[in-house]
């Protein structure tokens, strides 16, 4: 690869776009985690493929196809919220200890720096289109617990998951949980008004009010489920109807969770009724 410039020198160099338009970028960048690239594009100073060929010219790094390259073994490398952050995913993992990963700007020497702390690996970049790459990260990075510690919480029960992560973390660390059950059954947490089960890469939450809340990655599918339900029995429906999604273990691990819920949910909604 050609020595690294900065992304606005390339981009100035090339008279694609003005120092001008490149200062103002940088000024809406100051106190936000947004790349320089994206901030551009959604400027309108720039196209996602004007940004991809002079990057690919300038740094001498060819196009990659995600999808072909990505390999699954790395799925659980890289956190998400750290894809989404610098806009890139982890691919291969090559001799001596070089991580080939996908990048929408591999001249962003901030990333390639976190990513290589984070990994204890060397980062070889390679070039791909942000679209695709924010397309690979929702289909093929599982939702993990790290997610949720740095993400903004968007909805009710996302603050409490977010608050009941960060004071175990900041108590007793990811690992003390108040409630582990055995191995088969996962995780099990309890705070304020909801009950948290995880497992198998799957996350259920059952709030007091009668919502459920459904997230995570079935084995056998390229999508990432987010969903909130207002009955056991309509959560019960999707997976009956998405079985051939889920693996052997997380179709058990979904039957003991509704099986051990559905109870305290007629309770819930008993006590709810005699209360009106």
């Amino acid at each position: 690869m050609k020595t690294k410039q900065r992304l606005g020198e390339l981009l100035v160099e090339q008279k694609i776009v003005s120092q001008e338009t490149v200062n103002d970028a940088l000024r809406v960048q100051v106190g936000g985690n947004r790349r320089l690239g994206y901030l551009l594009i959604h400027m309108g100073a720039i196209s996602e493929e004007q940004l991809a060929d002079v990057l690919s010219q300038q740094l001498g790094i060819p196009f990659t196809n995600v999808d072909e390259a990505f390999s699954y073994d790395l799925k659980h490398l890289l956190p998400r919220y750290l894809c989404i952050k610098y806009g890139v995913i982890p691919l291969s993992l090559k001799k001596n200890n070089i991580l080939l990963t996908a990048m929408a700007d591999p001249s962003d020497l901030e990333a390639i720096k976190d990513i290589e702390c984070y990994t204890g690996k060397v980062v070889e970049p390679c070039l791909a289109r942000q679209s695709d790459i924010n397309r690979a990260v929702r289909n093929k990075i599982p939702f993990s617990i790290k997610d949720i510690l740095n993400t903004q919480p968007n909805t009710r029960l996302t603050r409490i998951i977010a608050t009941a992560a960060l004071a175990l973390v900041v108590i007793f660390g990811i690992s003390t949980y108040n409630y582990i059950e055995t191995a088969r059954h996962g995780s099990i947490s309890h705070q304020a008004n909801t009950t948290i089960y995880e497992h198998h890469n799957l996350m259920v939450g059952f709030d007091t009010s009668g919502k459920i809340s459904f997230l995570g990655h079935s084995a056998f599918s390229q999508g990432y489920y987010s969903v909130e339900f207002n009955s056991i029995d309509t959560l019960k429906t999707l997976v009956l109807s998405r079985k051939s999604d889920f693996s052997s273990e997380q179709r058990s691990w979904l039957e003991w969770v509704l099986n051990k819920e559905k109870p305290n949910v007629r309770l819930k909604s008993s006590i709810a009724s005699n209360a009106k």
